[in-house]
């Protein structure tokens, strides 16, 4: 009868850099960001092991990656940059701000 609406628990969050930021900022667009960001990759799991793909990659080079490892990588910096594109002119000061991702440990 009744839905769930309590959050889903995510290992990972989208910070905002920058200054000057508005409620709005932090909540609806860093919101719409982090959704722009899973219809792209897929569930949490997929996101998680794009963004250590590509994150191993500036490590490493994609010399010591997989070629799973490298189209994992390759989905992470695609829906980056179109979450990027999209959400970004939603920000107050898009031109001073900056979407950050980190991982919970």
């Amino acid at each position: 009868m009744f839905e769930n609406t309590a959050p889903r628990e995510q290992p990972y969050t989208v910070r905002l850099e920058g200054n000057n930021l508005s409620i709005r900022d932090l909540m609806e667009v860093r919101f719409t960001f982090l959704r722009l960001l899973e219809q792209r990759i897929g569930a949490p799991t997929r996101v998680v092991k794009c963004y250590r793909a590509w994150a191993s990659q500036l490590e490493s080079g994609s010399d010591a990656l997989t070629d799973a490892q490298i189209t994992l990588a390759r989905a992470w910096r695609d829906a980056w940059d179109h979450a990027s594109e999209m959400a970004g002119p939603l920000l107050s000061n898009p031109h001073t701000t900056a979407f950050q991702f980190e991982l919970f440990r």
